[in-house]
């Protein structure tokens, strides 16, 4: 924390030009080495500023929703890691709505991974909500995937698309993980598609697979945290099926686009729930990897052994994404979790994958 500096004195201005290269730093402190990747400006960017000296950044855009109406986006918003909690964020983001009103915008988008729970907070404090995939398709119709483009919810896996004002109504975690589900499945057609054309088996196996090697993975999440007595709820991770299609028409290869167990509500912080988060996390990861490992070990039975490459198509990919990545931009999946909770415990995690791997 910057000694000395209060919330009062935080001074939200216009960014000069000759503050851009002071301002990228902040920003390349603040996120990830492949955040920084993505890292780009906007016509407006804002600047927090306190005793002369800069302590955050907010980079906004405005694009048009047609119907005469205007959205805002927030696609940048950081502080320096030196001044968290002194109210950098919040002195931001009020000062972005109040340019997206004085802009003439409807409404305010933003997108935030699902472990960002600061970020939650802050948003969430000021009247926005996680627009589930059937609310932005209520709202935006055949317009949502420019709404995308705009956003780049198009790549950005385990990120949420917050809304002001928000969703009316609930939304269901069920229909989430049916449509999920499903999509999967689906994905899973398209990549064996070449697999024995006139069989029924190739279609039948690969989605069998994909039931079966999600639905433990969902169910394992879910039994460990009743066990911690932690209410959780399912939500989509609707943003990385465009490349997980793109990836499946052009390399018939499987991106499993999982979605996710969240603690209800957006008051948790994610460093708190850390023990129970790792947990959950543990189980999701063992059930797929015991299955491919007792695939593995049945391999001589002539049933199995014709299944087996159907089973490695869907599980392979599954545990791959589910483990070995524990950074952005696979930061959503479970390998965060168990990273940010044991390394020991990753670690034989990830053995278990590379050996399964290297024998499969």
């Amino acid at each position: 924390m910057t000694e000395g500096l209060s919330s009062p004195e935080i001074v939200v201005r216009p960014m000069r030009v000759d503050e851009k290269p002071a301002v990228r730093r902040i920003a390349f402190r603040a996120f990830s080495l492949l955040a920084r990747v993505f890292f780009s400006w906007s016509d407006t960017v804002l600047v927090a500023e306190g005793e002369g000296k800069l302590l955050g950044g907010a980079v906004l855009e405005t694009f048009d929703l047609g119907h005469q109406r205007k959205a805002g986006f927030v696609a940048w918003i950081f502080a320096d890691p030196t001044a968290q909690g002194i109210g950098v964020g919040q002195r931001l983001i009020e000062a972005a709505l109040a340019h997206f009103e004085a802009e003439g915008c409807d409404e305010v988008l933003a997108g935030v991974e699902g472990h960002n729970t600061s970020s939650s907070k802050l948003f969430a404090t000021r009247g926005f909500g996680i627009l589930s995939p059937a609310a932005q398709w209520r709202r935006y119709g055949w317009r949502l995937p420019l709404v995308w483009w705009h956003t780049f919810h198009v790549m950005d896996v385990g990120h949420f698309l917050w809304g002001q004002p928000p969703a009316t109504g609930q939304d269901s975690p069920a229909a989430q993980w049916g449509a999920t589900l499903l999509a999967n499945i689906l994905l899973a057609w398209i990549g064996v598609r070449a697999w024995g054309a006139h069989s029924w088996l190739p279609w039948l196996a690969a989605a069998t697979a994909t039931v079966v090697l999600l639905g433990v993975r969902w169910f394992g999440m879910l039994l460990a945290a009743r066990a911690q007595g932690l209410q959780v709820r399912y939500r989509a991770w609707e943003s990385g099926f465009p490349l997980s299609l793109a990836i499946a028409l052009l390399f018939r290869g499987l991106y499993p686009v999982t979605g996710g167990l969240y603690p209800q509500g957006h008051e948790w912080r994610y460093r708190e729930l850390m023990p129970q988060l790792g947990r959950m996390a543990l189980a999701g990861v063992a059930g797929p990897l015991a299955l491919l490992w007792l695939a593995w070990g049945l391999s001589g039975v002539p049933a199995v052994s014709a299944l087996l490459p159907y089973v490695y198509y869907v599980g392979i990919p599954l545990i791959v994404v589910d483990v070995l990545a524990p950074f952005f931009p696979l930061a959503c999946y479970n390998g965060r979790r168990l990273w940010d909770w044991s390394r020991p415990v990753w670690v034989v995690a990830a053995a278990l994958v590379v050996a399964l791997i290297a024998v499969a």
